[in-house]
């Protein structure tokens, strides 16, 4: 004969909610972080790789959007790491949330209106908590579309001008190759120029 499971107690509550803060905390906050700051790094390296082999920085053009990029991507990580540290911090007080609520079960009739007092004060924090690391994940994000939008304009007008201004005749030299290795990756579609 199979048993009946007992009913969940306000108890049982109070353990459910700290072990699902603790789990949503290492999951979708601690991936979407993962993801934005990878991102972001890899970018700064191809802008740095690009500025440092395709175009020099010397020769580049509308380097305004070369410098938003790279101020809109380090934004980005950094702010990331910040709601990162902010969010732990939130999680903590969530916890506590949970632990002064399972007190509050076994206080007596004087004990509990302070009590709640307490957990009211304590709610209201986590709620504006929260809202600001919305705010700030969604601030990360649109940094970081930000800063991708401007390096690709940097890099596809930089291409295009490298293109545009590549010789016609003679040889065509090109900026992507292994000059370190001393490979020619020259064309010359005529054997003496011209």
């Amino acid at each position: 004969m199979s048993e009946i499971a007992a009913p969940k107690t306000e108890r049982d509550e109070c353990k459910e909610g700290i072990d699902s803060a603790f789990e949503t905390l290492n999951t979708d906050q601690a991936e979407c972080d993962k993801q934005l700051l990878a991102l972001s790094a890899t970018f700064l390296g191809v802008s740095l790789a690009f500025v440092k082999d395709v175009v020099p920085l010397k020769d580049a053009v509308y380097l305004w959007e070369f410098y938003g990029a790279l101020v809109c991507l380090l934004s980005c990580v950094c702010l990331v790491l910040c709601t990162f540290q902010y969010s732990i911090h939130g999680h903590f007080r969530l916890v506590n949330y949970w632990e002064l609520k399972e007190k509050c079960l076994d206080a007596t009739d004087e004990e509990k209106p302070e009590l709640n007092g307490r957990l009211l004060k304590l709610w209201a924090w986590l709620e504006r908590k929260a809202g600001r690391i919305k705010l700030a994940n969604r601030a990360s994000l649109v940094l970081f579309i930000a800063g991708t939008v401007f390096l690709v304009i940097f890099v596809i007008t930089n291409v295009q001008r490298e293109a545009r201004l590549a010789p016609t005749s003679g040889t065509l030299h090109t900026r992507l190759s292994i000059d370190h290795l001393g490979v020619d990756f020259s064309y010359r579609p005529y054997p003496n120029g011209g």
